[in-house]
């Protein structure tokens, strides 16, 4: 019997890339001055989120990217904790989240203002191919900002000083770098509760028809999931500017209650049966504060 993986339709290949030099491009405003009372007060507005965009990775992983850390204006901290190591692994991410005191969120407010990061520049970085951009946003003050830097993660601060970058680059770089590390590094004693799993209100599913794949290293037999809900063929809404040709729908309520534990129990390979055709998903949860697709 043949055995087969089934996923989304992707781009033919991959190619070699040649390096590239780019220039450092930056619009920075003025710091405002301020105290951190002027942090969002509604409990679902984001203070702090830290991301990736771009880089050279798959179309289904656009779609489902994940930040890395999102702050609420409550203390509240969504993260993405460990994932099993496992081919195939689990379809759904593991998204945990804590609370931070209020004098723990001062804190790493008044330390993004002594950091000048209360700004909207970029920092670029030549001789590196296809990494992505790191992206901090920032809403205080009634005022939202975004500092970003390319390659952050890939080049590190021993290599800057000697690749042509000028020291507002390098210094900004450095800061953004430093308060990362703060952010992505907070001490459990800054926590009022203990780290638990995030209640899942509302997720994105993006489904696409699979596409059989011969003699591939799949691990035993999977059989399709039938899915309960609305045909899949028509669910949701097309999504544009895709090289995937996907659908969007979000799930949530008693559809929800419904789907979810069929989600759970799936890994990144699982097909699911709707009117007798197959799908793969890519799943992405709607953190709070986030809506539609």
């Amino acid at each position: 019997m043949l055995r087969v993986a089934l996923r989304l339709v992707r781009p033919a290949a991959l190619f070699m890339i040649a390096l590239v030099a780019t220039a450092c491009v930056g619009t920075a405003g003025a710091a405002p001055t301020g105290s951190p009372s002027d942090k969002p007060t509604s409990g679902d507005q984001v203070v702090f989120r830290l991301g990736w965009e771009g880089g050279f990775v798959t179309p289904e992983t656009l779609l489902g990217r994940l930040p890395i850390i999102v702050v609420y204006a409550d203390g509240r901290v969504v993260s993405q904790g460990p994932q099993i190591e496992i081919y195939p692994g689990p379809l759904m991410p593991n998204l945990q989240e804590r609370t931070l005191s209020a004098a723990a969120l001062d804190r790493l407010i008044e330390l993004a203002r002594d950091k000048d990061l209360l700004n909207t520049i970029h920092y670029d970085y030549p001789g590196i191919a296809d990494a992505p951009d790191t992206v901090l946003e920032i809403n205080l003050d009634g005022k939202s900002y975004r500092v970003s830097a390319y390659a952050l993660g890939e080049a590190g601060m021993e290599s800057e000083d000697g690749n042509g970058l000028d020291a507002v680059t390098i210094e900004g770089r450095a800061a953004l770098r430093a308060f990362i590390d703060v952010l992505t590094g907070i001490p459990a004693a800054d926590f009022v509760d203990q780290e638990h799993p995030l209640t899942l209100t509302a997720l994105r599913i993006y489904a696409g028809r699979a596409v059989i794949v011969p003699n591939s290293e799949l691990p035993g037999e999977q059989p399709a999931i039938d899915w309960p809900l609305e045909n899949l063929a028509t669910a949701g809404e097309a999504v544009a500017n895709s090289p995937l040709d996907v659908r969007c729908q979000v799930v949530e309520g008693d559809d929800l209650a419904t789907a979810l534990p069929l989600l759970q129990a799936a890994n990144t390979l699982s097909t699911f049966r709707s009117e007798g055709a197959l799908y793969s998903f890519t799943v992405r949860p709607l953190l709070p504060g986030e809506s539609g697709c």
